[in-house]
């Protein structure tokens, strides 16, 4: 047998191995800091059964923004469809994960091939074309995340991602190995490329420390939580005769979430602007915020202290939020905003095999 048959065979005998690194020191670790972060955020929220639904997008959008790895961001780009109808989450999780890639240099607009080939899969085409194609077809067929808020179907999905792609790179090597027509030449590039993926270069040691990574993403829940409490509200102004007078009377007429960040030069002006109206009703719109109560703000500068080493509100107390102004309320979702970023960059791979300490 040829130097590079007996290189190919000794990666197949090694790819399981890098399987459970994968597992072990980021998929499992990773998975339980989520629990015990969703397990505080749920204990917060007043209304557990209203955020229940949520649990699989909170999962998403912690893969997309506390990514470690490229992995991490290719399993959250291979689980976007879980934000169907979430604009503003998509909005955080696609320029999360775009910067991911970008970051890393990735130039294939496959983002789901990354975790198995990525910074090489042009290369491994150019050399194997089919066996590559063969190979990669599974990473697009993942069924979508089911909305669960048990720990332990993340955990089998993560793994079945990790799985999917052990089975890509075997495939892979399994094809080169018994294609004739690939040149013992090529067939050493192919193995040199196997060398390079993020998926061989698994880490030998763990890269979650499961409470700091478990601050960071009951943080990120509580800042995307103050993302979402900002609505655009349309009023009329509805004349009511009394025997002694006729006064105006505003009347709400629809309501809906802003899913614009609040950085967009196009997110919408604070005060009442007026929209048109008719037979002496006049209709305005106006940018209005959810209080998140005083209990959650509580919690919130809590973990933003251990987890960004600040609080979130410079005031807070039971009293505190009935006195703030709209404009201060902008100010709380520009910092959501801003906090969001800070934390990717924090946990942001900038090559195809760093894995970051989470």
């Amino acid at each position: 047998m040829s130097a590079a048959k007996d290189r190919l065979n000794a990666i197949l005998i090694d790819l399981p191995a890098k399987n459970s690194q994968w597992e072990k020191n980021v998929v499992n670790p990773y998975v339980r800091a989520y629990d015990m972060a969703y397990g505080n955020y749920q204990k917060t929220l007043a209304a557990q059964a209203a955020h229940d639904r949520m649990v699989a997008e909170l999962f998403v959008l912690a893969a997309s923004v506390l990514t470690g790895s490229v992995m991490m961001a290719a399993f959250a780009s291979s689980s976007l469809r879980v934000l169907a109808g979430r604009a503003m989450l998509q909005t955080i999780c696609n320029n999360n994960l775009n910067r991911t890639f970008n970051a890393v240099h990735a130039v294939s607009n496959s983002q789901t091939a990354m975790f198995a080939l990525g910074g090489v899969l042009d290369a491994a085409k150019s050399l194997a074309g089919k066996q590559v194609q063969a190979a990669v077809e599974d990473l697009t067929k993942s069924p979508p995340m089911a909305a669960s808020p048990s720990a332990l179907t993340f955990l089998t999905y993560m793994s079945d991602f990790v799985y999917t792609n052990h089975i890509t790179l075997h495939k892979l090597v399994r094809g080169v190995l018994d294609d004739a027509s690939i040149t013992d030449d090529n067939k050493q590039k192919i193995a040199d490329l196997v060398t390079r993926t993020p998926y061989w270069n698994a880490p030998e040691n763990r890269r979650v420390d499961e409470t700091s990574l478990s601050q960071k993403m009951e943080l990120l829940f509580y800042m995307q939580a103050v993302l979402d409490s900002d609505f655009l509200v349309d009023t009329i102004s509805v004349p009511v005769t009394t025997p002694y007078m006729t006064q105006s009377q505003i009347v709400e007429v629809g309501r809906k979430p802003i899913e614009i960040m609040p950085s967009s030069p196009n997110y919408p002006k604070l005060g009442a602007q007026k929209i048109g109206g008719s037979r002496g009703m006049d209709r305005t719109r106006s940018v209005e915020y959810n209080s998140l109560g005083s209990a959650i703000r509580n919690r919130i500068n809590v973990v933003s202290q251990m987890a960004v080493g600040a609080p979130f509100y410079a005031e807070n107390g039971m009293m505190a939020s009935m006195f703030e102004k709209n404009s201060d309320r902008r100010d709380q979702l520009l910092k959501a905003e801003q906090i969001i970023t800070r934390l990717a960059l924090q946990t942001r791979p900038k090559q195809f095999t760093d894995v970051v300490m989470l």
